[in-house]
């Protein structure tokens, strides 16, 4: 399982939220658990915090989320 959270999120959060995951998988070593820090919750990238407005405008996800899952699906 490959679990990827934007850390611009607000939606679902590094602090909150993918802690939780974090502790509810810890022993299950074939968990993936990768954060993108530049990425909102659609994996685009920014440096401000991310708001609600940042969703109305176009955008592609991250190329680096794309490369991540690329190669972790390689590796299946």
């Amino acid at each position: 399982m490959l679990i990827l959270q934007g850390g611009r999120d607000y939606q679902v959060t590094v602090a909150d939220d993918l802690a939780r995951w974090q502790r509810a998988l810890a022993d299950r070593p074939e968990v993936a658990i990768r954060v993108h820090p530049d990425a909102n919750h659609f994996f685009f990238g920014g440096r401000e915090p991310s708001t609600p407005a940042e969703y109305t405008r176009p955008d592609h996800v991250g190329a680096a989320v794309v490369g991540e899952i690329a190669s972790w699906l390689a590796r299946r």
